[in-house]
């Protein structure tokens, strides 16, 4: 595949920046601004609210979704309940509903639901601009509806703009500490061909993202994909200098087998090792879509390349993989979360978290021919 990537030259802001871009650009009086976000315990959940809102004055409409999961704690839903209500006083014309993250036999359906409720409840034709903040989605949830409004808004051109933006918070993430349900699935409308017959003789390359605290899910993963071989994604450089160190000695065991030669272990070495900047999606986008290129040269004649995407870290740097992963139809495959627990002490000033914007489509792209192809 030769043609250009679809976000070569693509717009995105961080930090101060991306704050002086919300407020300029917002401002201006011809937007009509629709944000799509979560309502739920995340202090995160009404961050670009507020600003928007300062922004947009009644120019803001809002549409946010409730993940409900089962034995939820009374203090989630306290906290859940607190950010509904300060969303509703933020934006008046808000529609604020719940989706059951699991249907009746316990399989992660979140995000096939929050993508229906959206399709019945978004309207477009007097939108200028659509907003994903996807700070307080879960993951099972962010990527379909991303990929939904990518498709919804390019429907109509330049006409209407599509962003994503997301606090980027490592202080929160760490305080938030999740139960996997033990079931690996590949998220609504990112199978990729994976269970497909003529995928049987593709070379199956797996690209987790690692995060902390990741191994049950990651075992899971690799057992289920059984992928031929494994390129973990490490943050680098990042805030943090050792936080890729870090990855590296928690998971390392899993690297080659050494303590316990009847584990199954990835045979990873540090040349596998996909090395991405911490605070730029695009980074990591445009790495994914090298290695993919380069192996569809060596195995286009042994039964093709496919590439599985697994976003296990900071949501920041997981938009990488999921414009990659809606740009070339990758599969992408997970675990959802059945419980979180989230530590009191937490500040919800957010002084710590950062930003980050991504402008997926619409008029900045107006005169790039290649926005209107398809990848």
């Amino acid at each position: 595949m030769n043609m250009r990537p679809r976000w070569e030259r693509c717009i995105h802001h961080r930090g101060s920046d991306a704050e002086e871009f919300v407020d300029d650009y917002f401002s201006r009086g011809d937007r009509q601004t629709l944000l799509i976000g979560g309502a739920g315990f995340d202090p995160r959940s009404r961050a670009i609210a507020t600003q928007l809102s300062k922004a947009c004055g009644q120019r803001l409409n809002g549409l946010f979704i409730r993940e409900e999961r089962p034995n939820a704690t009374d203090g989630l839903r306290e906290k859940a309940d607190a950010n509904d209500a300060e969303i509703r006083k933020l934006i008046p014309l808000v529609d604020i509903f719940s989706v059951d993250v699991f249907g009746i036999d316990n399989a992660p359906v979140g995000g096939r639901r929050a993508t229906a409720e959206l399709h019945k409840r978004m309207k477009l034709e007097s939108v200028t601009d659509v907003v994903l903040d996807c700070s307080a989605l879960s993951t099972g949830v962010m990527f379909p509806l991303a990929r939904y409004c990518f498709e919804a808004t390019k429907k109509f051109g330049s006409d209407v703009n599509f962003h994503i933006v997301v606090v980027d918070d490592p202080k929160t993430d760490a305080a938030i500490e999740s139960t996997s349900c033990g079931k690996v699935s590949q998220l609504h409308t990112f199978g990729g061909g994976l269970t497909l017959d003529q995928s049987d003789s593709a070379a199956k390359l797996w690209l987790p993202q690692l995060g902390t605290d990741c191994r049950e899910i990651l075992r899971l993963i690799f057992e289920d994909v059984a992928p031929h071989a494994v390129c973990p994604i490490i943050p680098f450089p990042s805030g943090n200098p050792r936080a890729g160190d870090a990855l590296i000695a928690e998971y390392g065991d899993l690297f080659e087998a050494i303590s316990d030669p009847m584990t199954p272990t990835w045979s990873v070495d540090a040349r596998d090792l996909v090395y991405t900047h911490e605070r730029s999606p695009l980074d990591l986008y445009r790495s994914v879509l090298r290695i993919a290129n380069a192996r569809e040269r060596v195995f286009w004649q042994a039964g093709g390349s496919q590439l599985i995407l697994s976003p296990l870290g900071s949501k920041a740097v997981g938009i990488g993989l999921l414009m990659a992963a809606i740009e070339r139809d990758f599969a992408v495959v997970s675990v959802e979360t059945i419980e979180y627990r989230f530590a009191d002490s937490v500040d919800e000033d957010f002084a710590n978290g950062e930003l980050v914007h991504v402008w997926m489509n619409g008029e900045a792209y107006r005169f790039d021919g290649e926005q209107d192809v398809e990848s």
